[in-house]
């Protein structure tokens, strides 16, 4: 891990062009993709990363190399075949042990919503925060991926003018390919659809609320009155339709996230406990500790030692 004195130095890049500076490798053609050959990084490129998280989703491919990632809630061994994903809910940091070939390509939610409403996270699971991101794809896989992707770099170096769509078509279909993978692979991964609007609404609310929190830019974690004012209904009435079509009521899945979020930051990053207790704006650290062991049954320090 590394150390950290306070939670603003977990850096934070809002975009792919402050992220890919803050990398030392390329210049995007724009804010909505990019994607490049490991193997053609310039050597100021920055073989470990401090703590950080970006607005980007992004894919990795690894033809050659390895890597030690952590992401999300996990640690993972990279190597040659791999193929892994992160999403704006990741924290991440990586450290290169072996030179890289292959590929990685990044790219916006506004990216995605030119061409689709459907949400990412429901129809693509493993950019979750509690997913398992990491795909080992065999002989066949890793052909078919690679020319997927040389042909999705060709289309955005070309100078095609109307080329954001075509991107977008090859996107969905590697992410669709990926999807397939990862249900062969992680087979107990399910896929929770929120169909009723009032659902979607708070789940949505939800994780942009954690993604403001996450880049210090909320100031409380909010109440299920909060959550029900932003979606214009009552606290009772929001908790009753969550409870019917999930099985859980608002707090409940407040909590749950909230919980989420402290083992991210407890597994990925050294903050003390009363640090990652600021960080999720509880005042109270002993608070924090009693309303992390009453759902995981660990305290905070037991959980980060895996006890």
């Amino acid at each position: 891990m590394l150390s950290l004195k306070d939670p603003s130095s977990i850096s934070y890049f809002k975009d792919i062009t402050a992220l890919l500076k803050a990398l030392r490798t390329f210049t995007p053609q724009s804010n909505l993709f990019h994607i490049h050959k490991h193997e053609e990084v310039p050597e100021t490129h920055s073989a470990e990363t401090q703590i950080f998280r970006s607005d980007t989703f992004s894919a990795s491919f690894l033809i050659e190399g390895a890597a030690e990632y952590k992401i999300g809630l996990q640690e993972y061994t990279m190597q040659e075949g791999s193929f892994y994903f992160m999403s704006p809910r990741h924290l991440r940091y990586y450290k290169k042990t072996k030179p890289w070939k292959g590929f990685v390509f990044l790219f916006s939610t506004e990216f995605i919503r030119q061409f689709s409403t459907t949400d990412i996270y429901t129809e693509y699971p493993f950019f979750e925060i509690d997913a398992n991101v990491q795909l080992q794809l065999n002989a066949t896989q890793v052909t078919q991926l690679n020319e997927l992707l040389t042909e999705l770099l060709q289309i955005y170096q070309s100078h095609e003018k109307d080329k954001i769509p075509l991107l977008y078509h090859y996107v969905s279909i590697v992410l669709l390919l990926s999807k397939k993978w990862h249900r062969e692979q992680h087979p107990t991964v399910t896929n929770n659809t929120k169909k009723e609007s009032i659902s979607k609404a708070f789940y949505d609310l939800l994780e942009k609320h954690f993604f403001d929190i996450a880049t210090q830019k909320a100031e409380y974690i909010f109440t299920v009155a909060d959550f029900a004012e932003h979606v214009h209904i009552s606290a009772n009435y929001l908790s009753n339709t969550l409870k019917k079509e999930t099985g859980k009521t608002a707090s409940q899945i407040i909590k749950q996230r909230t919980i989420l979020e402290a083992k991210s930051l407890l597994k990925s990053t050294e903050l003390t406990v009363s640090e990652v207790a600021y960080f999720l704006k509880f005042q109270d650290s002993s608070y924090f500790s009693k309303y992390f062991k009453s759902a995981t049954k660990l305290s905070p320090s037991e959980f980060r030692d895996g006890k």
